[in-house]
Formats: structure tokens, sequence, C-alpha cells
């Protein structure tokens, strides 16, 4: 909520009522200096004349603003409205503005006299002001027309003015506090929204993720695979492809939406690796570096199999020889940092840009599997994290992932 000035007080229609009340009640208008130092009248058409003359030379307006910041500094000082007779001869008023012990500025009300017009009271506001060079007949005219009041009745009206003006203050305030509540509770509404949204994006990517890397055709071919096997040999080498394929549909299915090791998520790396080699009669070598103290480190589940799988998929039908995938993991300061590293042909310069492009769409629902997907759900579980760091190597592709520590 921003300071509340004089400025915002005048636009208030309750101000500006009291401000006519009290030029009927004593004939004299209110000012105030607005945030560029300017004097600013209501009712503008009833400031006094005989001070608009004064002030029209630059003498003048000196003993003025000398006038009003001693006044005011006096009647902020007290927090009471005060009335004194100015440098020219003429009753002033300043109406102090104090709420909560905060002091927001004042407002002036002047000129006026308390006395009849005579000509021993004009020929004392013409001395008081005779070095200024002013015509003594325009002088005469603006003097007759500086409003009378009695005392009594300007003592009761600059109370009166005070009271509606920090009471237009206060309520101009709580408004304020008001609104700035409203604003906040429905940022934390729609953030509430937000994250209800994501936590169901997350779990249908999560499902489809699943989906994905094991779809009805992918285990279909395992499983051919498999019974191809058991017929050609004996039992060892179709023995690993059911432990993998099983220890694959284990951690996979039973970490939808969960939490699994490093050491645990490295072993399903593995399985899905062996049986994707085999399928394709490919020489495949996982080399990983996991230090002991992290082998136990909590990830999201299936963070890593994106990964390789667009290594397998992309890198492998492109070299001759054997793929191989390093995946290392170490902590450096406050975070865990996990890389994985294949000796592939890496992306073209157009698909580099296009994917890390992709990982700043608001529309995250466009893509849910491979590597956007997972920068997604990265995202999701540590909320300010960086993106995926992509980079084509002098050895081939790496990606690496920072996770807080």
């Amino acid at each position: 909520m921003g300071k509340i000035g004089l400025s915002d007080i005048v636009k208030i229609q309750a101000f500006l009522d009291a401000g006519k009340l009290f030029h009927r009640a004593t004939g004299m208008a209110l000012s105030f200096k607005n945030e560029a130092d300017e004097v600013v009248f209501y009712p503008s058409e009833e400031r006094c004349e005989l001070c608009h003359i004064i002030q029209s030379t630059a003498e003048g307006k000196k003993r003025c603003d000398h006038c009003d910041k001693t006044s005011a500094g006096e009647a902020l000082r007290t927090g009471r409205p005060l009335a004194y007779t100015c440098h020219a001869g003429l009753t002033d008023v300043v109406v102090p503005v104090v709420v909560a012990g905060e002091k927001i500025g004042c407002f002036y009300s002047g000129q006026s006299l308390l006395s009849p017009h005579t000509a021993m009271g004009y020929q004392e506001i013409k001395s008081r002001i005779a070095d200024l060079g002013i015509d003594p007949d325009v002088l005469w005219d603006a003097y007759h027309r500086v409003p009378l009041v009695e005392s009594d009745r300007l003592e009761i009206a600059i109370g009166l003015l005070g009271v509606i003006c920090n009471h237009l203050v206060e309520g101009e305030i709580a408004l304020r506090q008001e609104r700035a509540f409203t604003r906040e509770q429905q940022k934390l509404r729609r953030s509430a929204e937000e994250k209800a949204e994501l936590e169901r994006d997350l779990r249908e990517m999560e499902l489809r993720l699943i989906q994905a890397q094991l779809n009805p055709h992918f285990l279909f071919n395992a499983l051919n695979l498999i019974i191809g096997n058991a017929m050609t040999e004996d039992a060892s080498e179709t023995s690993k492809l059911v432990r993998d394929l099983s220890n694959l549909l284990r951690n996979s299915l039973a970490s939808v939406g969960g939490v699994v090791t490093l050491d645990d998520e490295l072993s399903g790396v593995r399985a899905y690796i062996n049986i994707f080699a085999t399928r394709f009669e490919k020489k495949v070598e996982l080399l990983t570096e996991l230090p002991p103290e992290l082998e136990a480190f909590n990830v999201p589940a299936l963070i890593l199999q994106p990964i390789v799988e667009n290594a397998l998929r992309h890198a492998l039908p492109t070299i001759d020889g054997p793929l191989t995938i390093r995946i290392s993991v170490r902590k450096s300061g406050e975070f865990v940092r996990i890389a994985v590293a294949d000796n592939g042909c890496g992306m073209t310069e157009n698909e580099l840009t296009a994917t890390v492009k992709s990982f700043g769409r608001e529309d995250h629902k466009s893509k849910l599997t491979g590597l956007t997907g997972l920068n997604t759900r990265l995202k999701y579980y540590y909320p300010g994290i960086g993106d995926l760091a992509l980079q084509n190597t002098s050895l081939g592709f790496a990606v690496s992932i920072s996770i807080p520590a």
C-alpha cells in the first residue's frame, strides 16, 4: 500500500463538500502543496486576491512561503489547527493532518480579517508591504475584498475542518488496507488453484510417461524377444531379460507420483537399457559414478529414463560402434548435480534451440514426455530451479540436472 498524501484526500467528494462548507462559513479558501510543491486551491475560484497580488512579487512570495513553513511546523508539532497573523497583517489558518502519529501534511486557509475594513486597517497592511512596490489603488481594492470573519466562528470552523480532514485520511487508509488485503486473498486463491491444476497435470504427465515407456507395443516386442530366446538358448539370457523386465515394471509402476533413491533409479535405467539393447541387437555400455553417500538420496521417480531413452532413440542409430552412456552424480555446494552424457552425434543447432525454447512455454500440457516433460516435472517438484542444461560436446551429447540438496 503506497503512502497516502493530501492529493489523494482532495479527490474525495466529502472533502470537496467540506471545503465548500468551510468557504461559506468563513469566506476563506483552502489550499495545500502537492507533490510538485505547487499550491492548489479549493475552491480554486475563491483564492484571496490580496494574497495573489502579494505573491506575484518575488519578495512577497518568499515571505508568504516562510509564514506557511513556520506555521505548518508548529501545527504539525502540536497536532492542532493554528490561526496566526501573517507578514501582511491578515489572519491565516493552518490545519495539520496527523493520523496514528504519521504527519500527512497541512491544509492552509487564508486570508481573512477579524475586524471590519477601515482606512486605518488598510494603512497598516500597506505599511507592512510598502517595499513590494504594489500599486496603492490595486491594493486598496484587494483589501476591501478580503473576507471578514468573527473570531469565534473561525475557531469553530477550523476545528471542524481539522476533524473532517483527519477522519477522511483515516477512512482512506482503512480503505486502502482493505483493498490490499482483498488483492492478497485473491492472489492466494489463484496460487492455490494453480497449484491444484499443476498437481493434476503432474499426475496425468506421469501416467502418460509410464504409458509412453511401457506401452503395449513395447511390452509385446519384449515378450516376443523372451520367447524367441527361450527357444534358441538355455535359460540364462532369457532369465536375465525376464528379470530386467520385471524390475522395470515393478520400479516404474510402484513409483508413479513418488520419489525413489538414486540407487533404485539407476537400477531401473540399467534394466531399460538391457531390454532395449537386446531388442535392437546393439551394444550399449552404461557407466555410472554414484558416490556411496548419495545412493540413498531421494529424487522424483523416472527422471533419468527420459534422458536415457533420448540417447537410445537418437544416438544409437547414428553410430557404428557401441553406444556409451555415462551417468555421473556429485554434490556441488547446495545442489546434487546429475549428468547424463553419450557418444552420439548430438542435436542440430535448430533442434537444440527448439528444445530449449519449449522449456519456457506456458502451455506445459503440450509435451508431457521426453526432455520437455521432464523439465516441467522437475520444476513442479523444485520450484525456482533452472532448466535442464543441454549441450553438444566434442564426445557427443550431455544433459545435466541440478537438484537442491
